[in-house]
C-alpha cells in the first residue's frame, strides 16, 4: 500500500476481504470522495500549471465572461425574470463562478443570486473565500435548493461521476469488480448489480472482452433538479462523446483514466485517494435520462463550436484591439486538437421557450435523444 493515503487503502481492503468483491462505483466513488483519504477531500481539485489536469477554468477568466453572455441570452429568452438565478454544481474552488459574476457586473445581472450545490465543507470554505462579498449561497444538494427560476450549470461534473464497469462476454455484459489480496487490488468478473442491469441490457452486443462503463448516478441529478427548477436551463460542458462513438470498436477496453502531475495513467486500482480518475461522459445515456426527469433537450455541440458562436460579443467588444490575455486563452479553448473536440456542451430547457443561443448557432443535428 502507498505511504500517502494507507489508510483509505486500508479500509477499502478491509472492507473487501470482510464483504467480498466491490463494485467498481463504490471503489470510485471512495477514491475521489472518502472524506477521509479521497481525492477531492483535501479541498479543491488540483487544476492548472501546477496541478495535475487543466480545466477551462485554469486558462484564465475568458470562459466565464463567454458563459456570463450565455446566461444574459437565456433570461432575455425567459423574458427577463427580476429572479433569475445561477446555480453551479461541482463549483471546485468557486473560480469559474467568480469569473462568471464579475463578467456579469455592469450588465442587467449583476448582483444576480449564486447557489452552489456543494455537500464538501472544506469546498464550501474555500468557495467563500473566492467569493467574498458576492450574492452567494450553498446548498448541501438539489433537495436544498429552493424553487427557481435561472440556469443550473457546470463545468467538468457528469465525468466525475462514479462508473459502473462492465465487459462483454460475447453472449452479454458481466460487470468487474474489485477484488483484493497481498498483491494489491485487482479485477474480478461477476453479474452485472441490479443498479445496473437496464442500462447494460439496452447496450448492444460486442465481442468477448469489450469494456465500457456506465454511469447509473445521471438521474438522480437530473431528477432532483426537476423538482426545484420550474423555469430555466441547464447547460453542462464536458469530456465525452455519444453512445454511438464510445461503443466503437477502437474502444474495446473503455475511457477511464486517472491524472497525476499532468500523467495520464490506466490503472485506476492502484493508489486510491492519490489521483483523480474520470471515465468519458455518455451524452446519449445523460440526454436520456434528462429527458426522463422532465428536461427537453435543446442543443449539443463539440466545445471550439459552442464557443465560436458563444465569443461573438466578447470579440466585438474588442473593436479591432488585439487583446492577447483573451485571445490566447480563446484558442487554446477552442483548439480543435486541444479541448475543441474534446469537450462538448449540452443545453437542456424546462418551461421555457425554445431559444437559439449564440453559443449553439453552428451545432449540428445530433442522434441523441429527445
Amino acid at each position: 500500500m502507498s505511504g500517502k493515503s494507507p489508510g483509505l487503502e486500508g479500509r477499502l481492503a478491509a472492507e473487501i476481504a470482510a464483504g467480498g468483491p466491490m463494485r467498481f462505483d463504490r471503489f470510485m466513488g471512495r477514491a475521489l470522495y472518502d472524506p477521509e483519504g479521497g481525492y477531492y477531500a483535501g479541498g479543491a481539485r488540483r487544476v492548472g500549471k501546477n496541478g495535475d489536469y487543466f480545466t477551462n477554468v485554469s486558462l484564465g477568466p475568458v470562459y466565464g465572461e463567454i458563459l456570463a453572455g450565455q446566461f444574459i441570452e437565456m433570461w432575455e429568452a425567459l423574458g427577463r425574470p427580476p429572479d433569475f438565478t445561477l446555480v453551479e454544481q461541482g463549483a471546485n474552488d468557486g473560480r469559474l463562478a467568480a469569473d462568471i459574476l464579475a463578467a456579469l457586473d455592469g450588465t442587467p445581472l449583476h448582483g444576480a443570486r449564486l447557489i452552489i450545490v456543494e455537500p464538501s465543507e472544506v469546498l464550501r470554505k474555500i468557495q467563500s473565500g473566492t467569493l467574498s462579498g458576492r450574492n452567494a449561497g450553498w446548498a448541501h444538494d438539489a433537495d436544498d435548493l429552493p424553487e427557481l427560476c435561472g440556469v443550473h450549470f457546470s463545468n467538468e461534473l457528469f465525468d466525475a461521476l462514479p462508473v459502473h464497469v462492465v465487459r462483454s462476454t460475447g453472449a452479454g455484459w458481466a460487470e468487474l469488480f474489485v477484488g483484493w489480496n497481498e498483491g494489491g487490488f485487482f479485477w474480478e468478473e461477476g453479474p452485472v448489480c441490479d443498479e445496473a442491469t437496464g442500462f447494460a441490457a439496452r447496450l448492444p452486443a460486442r465481442p468477448a472482452g469489450f469494456t465500457t462503463e456506465i454511469c447509473t448516478g445521471y438521474r438522480k441529478i437530473f431528477c432532483g433538479l426537476s423538482a426545484k427548477i420550474r423555469r430555466g436551463f441547464l447547460l453542462a460542458v464536458d469530456y465525452g462523446l455519444s453512445a454511438g462513438e464510445l461503443l466503437a470498436g477502437h474502444r474495446c477496453a473503455g475511457t477511464l483514466r486517472c491524472y497525476s502531475g499532468h500523467r495520464m495513467e490506466t490503472n485506476p486500482l492502484e493508489g486510491p485517494g492519490q489521483k483523480d480518475i474520470t471515465a468519458h461522459v455518455n451524452f446519449s445515456l445523460l440526454a436520456g435520462e434528462a429527458v426522463r426527469a422532465g428536461w427537453r433537450l435543446e442543443k449539443f455541440a463539440d466545445q471550439h463550436h459552442f464557443l465560436v458562436g458563444a465569443a461573438k460579443r466578447m470579440l466585438l467588444a474588442l473593436d479591432g484591439t488585439p487583446n492577447p490575455k483573451k485571445l490566447r486563452p480563446l484558442a487554446a479553448l477552442l483548439h480543435p486538437e486541444n479541448m475543441g473536440r474534446q469537450f462538448h456542451a449540452i443545453l437542456f430547457s424546462r418551461g421555457a421557450p425554445g431559444t437559439a443561443l449564440s453559443g449553439f448557432q453552428h451545432a449540428r443535428d445530433s442522434d441523441l435523444p429527445h
